[in-house]
């Protein structure tokens, strides 16, 4: 009864207001039923509670507009299709959709209510016979197993209704499309059948269907405890108000923890200095929690000595900004192909030397390949250290630039050797400072390192910075806009790489000796 007392004060128990007014019978929507699926207690607030879940961000209100486009372009499949996304709420859409069955022609958004189940289906396609297919459009790549169940609930409704479906497809994007002129709606989507794994499903809905309203309409919300289950499929919207109770940093900061936080939240222990001694912990974790019980840096000079001798002047500072859209916006470019539209380039051509400032951010709707490639060709010489964070990223970019331009691949290859990741002395923890909350993450380290940060800048995630890329480049915006939002770009990106000569000197001085 303690253990239980412990977990209600600090909130892994639900302890939300629970107020719930009269009201008439609420129909469980295919998305609520996936929340169902995932969590009782998100299910019930989402209902019962909503003032309490986050507004939607922007990250997430831009997967959204990407899967508004995806299915638009599905829609493209059918020639003579009747879209009935327009008709908003329930009843007028469900009268809608009884009419629009007798044309025999492909449907957008029909929607259909069942024992107070509400679905709309993406497209549904007559095949002859009174018989239907269901097509789920998805912006994914491929199957998951959270698209069967969303699938086997439709077919539950639809059914149910009477209307006789003949199979289910999940219609996702196809990433070895390669745009060449128009984009071709045929090629772009793969389409694959799921009905038999959707029937495998069918036997469980109506009974999860019934566990769901009796969580809906009960008075109190349920009792859940935080598990995985909180980022399985996928991170709840809920997340931030479930997991306030938890310190920061929390023992789910120590690094690549995995299943220790879970142990370690089992004993009470939340924070990360708090852990036991003889607790079971990796050389890194180790290295982490005697920083945090220190409130000092964790310094490795000789892993920073090491660091530092491998650099060759002059040294150059490289990063890339990138979009990866789900319809190419580029010949030669396929679905979430990383194409970088900008590049902040550095460059300290010897010991003492100040900075150089190189960048590259594309004009107009062109592919920004071909000039990002001929000018860092011009920018990077025969030899020096290229510097970067994460420095993958960057090489995968090029050499997906460089498959589809061939003329650099002799000058790519002759540039791979020379690639230096500063990212790999903070990903072991040769530097580490407990205000880094167990992140190698640029944002985290350039602060705790140098003092210097992201605040002031109008752009300060690479996130944000290919959304406003996107919107001024393929959008209509006013000339003035542009020019602002493209001088926040440059800053940006520039931050990045100047960044990168901030921590070199910082380590130095750690060290007390000159990058050599």
């Amino acid at each position: 009864m303690l253990l239980r007392r412990f977990f209600e004060l600090i909130g892994i128990y639900a302890a939300e207001p629970q107020p719930k007014a009269a009201r008439g019978p609420v129909l469980l929507s295919k998305s609520k039923y996936l929340i169902g699926l995932q969590c009782p207690k998100a299910l019930w607030i989402s209902y019962n509670n909503k003032k309490v879940i986050p507004a939607i961000d922007a990250r997430t209100s831009a997967i959204f507009e990407q899967g508004h486009e995806v299915g638009t372009w599905a829609k493209r499949l059918f020639t003579n299709g009747l879209d009935l996304g327009q008709l908003e709420g329930f009843d007028e859409p469900v009268r809608a959709t009884q009419a629009a069955l007798a044309t025999n022609r492909a449907l957008f958004e029909a929607a259909f209510v069942f024992e107070r189940c509400f679905s709309r289906a993406d497209i549904l396609e007559p095949v002859g016979n009174g018989f239907w297919d269901i097509i789920e459009v998805k912006s994914s790549t491929g199957v998951k197993p959270v698209y069967l169940g969303d699938l086997a609930f439709q077919r539950y409704v639809y059914e149910g209704t009477g209307l006789r479906i003949r199979r289910c497809y999940l219609l996702h994007i196809n990433n070895r499309y390669v745009r060449n002129g128009i984009v071709d709606p045929v090629a772009l989507f793969s389409k694959i059948d799921v009905t038999q794994a959707v029937a495998e499903l069918m036997a469980t809905v109506e009974p999860k269907v019934r566990e769901m309203f009796h969580v809906i309409d009960s008075v109190s919300c349920p009792e859940v405890k935080i598990s995985t289950h909180c980022n399985t499929p996928y991170e709840c919207s809920l997340k931030v108000v479930c997991w306030k109770f938890l310190p920061n940093p929390s023992v789910f900061d120590l690094r690549r923890a995995g299943k220790k936080a879970w142990e370690l939240l089992n004993q009470t222990v939340m924070k990360i200095d708090e852990i036991p001694t003889d607790f079971s912990l990796n050389e890194l974790q180790s290295r982490q929690v005697a920083s945090h019980r220190s409130g000092t840096p964790h310094v490795d000079a000789v892993a920073i000595c090491a660091f530092l001798r491998r650099l060759v002047y002059p040294l150059y500072f490289l990063d890339f900004e990138t979009v990866q859209p789900a319809i190419p916006f580029y010949d030669r470019s396929r679905p979430y192909g990383q194409i970088p539209f900008q590049f902040s380039l550095h460059k300290v051509e010897f010991e003492g030397a100040l900075p150089a400032h190189f960048e590259f951010l594309v004009e107009g709707c062109a592919d920004p390949r071909p000039d990002l490639l001929c000018q860092l060709a011009n920018l990077l010489e025969n030899s020096g250290s290229i510097i970067g964070y994460n420095v993958d990223f960057e090489v995968a970019c090029l050499k997906e630039c460089v498959s589809v331009f061939p003329q650099y691949q002799d000058w790519f290859e002759s540039l791979l050797p020379r690639f230096v990741d500063l990212y790999d002395l903070f990903d072991d923890f040769s530097y580490y400072h407990p205000s880094q909350n167990g992140s190698a993450s640029l944002k985290a380290v350039l602060p705790a390192l140098t003092g210097v940060d992201y605040g002031e800048l109008e752009i300060g995630s690479g996130d944000f910075a290919q959304r406003e890329f996107v919107r001024i480049t393929f959008g209509q915006v006013m000339s003035t806009e542009r020019a602002r939002v493209r001088a926040a770009l440059r800053a940006y990106c520039g931050r990045d790489t100047g960044g990168l000569i901030d921590m070199l000197r910082a380590l130095e001085k750690l060290v007390a000796g000159p990058i050599r």
